[in-house]
Order: structure tokens, then C-alpha cells, then sequence
């Protein structure tokens, strides 16, 4: 056998006995699972709910988060991981490093399915059930926008909601890595609000001053709503 074929033969031969690892090594990692508690329904809602958390929480295409603390927030055991994460993963939208399938990083993409689809959308449309949390059409010049919980005000939740319009108020005059952040943290914040989810709403809140700590003069009314440091 001459050297070329020789080199050719080893090529193959190591990329079928990895191929073959890969293929025993996800076999063995989904008979371990443990059942989904997720309906089917949910699914397509919370695939896309993971998948841009992870592109939120990375700092780009190919950049490690690990989501070990996320999915324990959210209650989803492995198996839901699993299922909901299967069609990101299916699609290369998203990648998993090393055994633990703890941490995900998007691909180049996934990262450019995100900002196409995510990164860059201008409005919220959101409502609650009776009783619940209300932010209604907020980047329309003519929005209103209400917060509560048993048709009862909340002085906090009316400031995250002057917060969210802050937000986007300072970012048509920001840079545009700026603006899409900006744009980002309120539509998480919106919907954290909508949830009645004060975990999030204080996650979200971290994110918002971080920008604040490196963005320019253009977030002024952001920063008089919330002082570094907040919350």
C-alpha cells in the first residue's frame, strides 16, 4: 500500500471509530434520561425560549454558557432538556461541549439565525390573564402600558415598565451593538414582568446595568431609572 492510500485508510478508519464513539456515547446519554415532565404542546414554545437564552447569555458564535443554574430554574430535568433542545441541536443551531450536556454554545448559525430572527426585533405585544401583569405595544409611540396583580398598581412593577420604555427610548439613539442589547433587555424584561417572575426580573436587571457600565451618554434616561449597582 503505497503512503497516500496508507494516510487515506487511517483518516477514514479514525473518523468511523469516532463516529461510532459519538453514536454509542449519545445512545448511552439518552437511555439514562429520566422522563420528560413537559407536554409535547410545550415544546415548540420552550425550544425557542432555551435557544435564545443561550444566545442572550453568550458573548457570540462558538462562546461556552453554561446552563446548568437555567435549566434548575426553570424545573426541567434532563430529559426535558433533552426534548427541548433536540430540534436546535438537530439543525446546528446550537452545540453541546464536553459529557455533561450542561454547557451549549451557538453556532455561527445559530448565532445568525438569532440575530435575524431575535437580536433585532423592534416591538412587544404582550398580555395576561385577568389579575395578571400587562405590558401592552410598548415601542409604539402611542403605547400604554400597565402593570399589576388583582387589578391592584404596584409602584415596583410600574417602574420595571418605565424601565422598558426607557430602554428603548435611549436605544434609537445608541450604537447599534448597544441598541440591540438594549432592545433584548426589555423585551426579557416585559416578559419577566408578565410572568411574575421576580428571579428573572432581577437577572434582567444585572444584564441591563452591566450595559449601562460600558455603554455611552446615550442611555441617560435608562441610568436615571436605575443607578449602577441596581438592584
Amino acid at each position: 500500500m503505497k503512503n497516500g492510500e496508507f494516510v487515506i485508510t487511517l483518516v477514514l478508519l479514525v473518523l468511523v471509530t469516532y463516529g461510532c464513539f459519538r453514536a454509542a456515547r449519545n445512545w448511552f446519554y439518552h437511555w439514562r434520561l429520566p422522563p420528560s415532565t413537559i407536554l409535547r404542546s410545550q415544546v415548540d414554545h420552550l425550544e425557542k425560549v432555551a435557544f435564545r437564552e443561550i444566545c442572550r447569555m453568550a458573548k457570540g458564535p462558538v462562546s461556552d454558557v453554561d446552563m446548568r443554574g437555567y435549566f434548575d430554574e426553570q424545573g426541567w430535568n434532563r430529559g426535558d432538556v433533552a426534548l427541548i433542545l433536540a430540534e436546535p441541536l438537530k439543525h446546528k443551531l446550537i452545540s453541546v461541549r464536553g459529557w455533561s450536556r450542561s454547557v451549549y454554545f451557538p453556532t455561527r448559525r445559530g448565532w445568525s439565525e438569532y440575530r435575524k430572527r431575535f437580536m433585532l426585533a423592534d416591538s412587544v405585544n404582550i398580555s395576561a390573564s385577568a389579575g395578571g401583569f400587562v405590558a401592552a405595544n410598548i415601542n409604539s409611540a402611542h403605547a400604554v402600558a400597565q402593570s399589576g396583580y388583582g387589578h391592584q398598581a404596584d409602584r415596583h412593577d410600574v417602574s420595571h415598565r418605565h424601565l422598558v420604555e426607557a430602554l428603548r427610548t435611549d436605544a434609537r439613539a445608541a450604537e447599534p451593538a448597544e441598541a440591540v442589547r438594549a432592545h433584548e433587555y426589555a423585551d426579557d424584561l416585559a416578559e419577566a414582568v408578565q410572568e411574575e417572575n421576580p428571579a428573572r426580573v432581577d437577572r434582567i436587571l444585572g444584564r441591563v446595568n452591566s450595559l449601562l457600565a460600558t455603554a455611552a451618554s446615550a442611555f441617560s434616561l435608562t441610568r436615571g431609572l436605575l443607578p449602577p449597582g441596581s438592584p
